[in-house]
């Protein structure tokens, strides 16, 4: 049997333009354009949000604070002479109920090269759980997105479900009904 699941992609928005991106959570989409506009539905409609990335899960390199700790020997010499370098994020996860939040960019040559740079750089970061991936690998809202796709929601009202009395009234029409056919 053949996987006909679309990929995962995880969603990441930032609220403010001085807070961090963090992690909102995941969708599934075909491509990445229309994980955007999923994430866009699914976590911007009542939090403020001024950007929001997506990336395929599977291009998210991670590991834990307790791996890491087990096998150093993950992220000894991966630097390989020649190779190309790229830009990386790094977001970490720094208590057990917070979200991943972006620490920062380091660039690398690979994956593993990028979290062994993280560490380094950013060595005030106790991250329980780490997360490096390619930059190029993000799709982002751009500051023209703003208005289209985030100010709608700013404006929307929530109602409670609560608020809607929609069976009860249906019940009074119920019962009227009956009563008035009634011999």
């Amino acid at each position: 049997m053949t996987d006909t699941q679309w990929p995962r992609y995880m969603v990441l928005h930032q609220e403010q333009d001085n807070k961090p991106h963090q992690h909102a959570g995941t969708v599934h989409a075909p491509d990445a354009e229309m994980a955007l506009l999923n994430a866009r539905d699914v976590f911007v409609r009542r939090p403020d949000c001024v950007s929001l990335w997506v990336v395929r899960a599977d291009l998210i390199f991670t590991r834990t604070q307790e791996e890491l700790a087990l096998h150093p020997d993950w992220l000894g010499n991966i630097q390989a002479a020649g190779v190309p370098t790229e830009i990386y994020y790094v977001f970490a996860k720094r208590t057990q109920k917070g979200q991943f939040s972006h620490v920062g960019e380091v660039e690398a040559e690979n994956p593993a090269h990028a979290l062994k740079m993280a560490l380094q750089q950013y060595p005030a970061v106790d991250g329980l759980v780490w997360w490096v991936f390619p930059a190029k690998a993000v799709l982002k809202s751009t500051p023209d997105d703003i208005e289209a796709m985030f100010a709608p929601a700013a404006v929307k009202d929530f109602r409670d479900q609560a608020n809607f009395h929609a069976l009860s009234v249906l019940r009074k029409l119920m019962r009227k009904q009956e009563t008035s056919n009634e011999p």
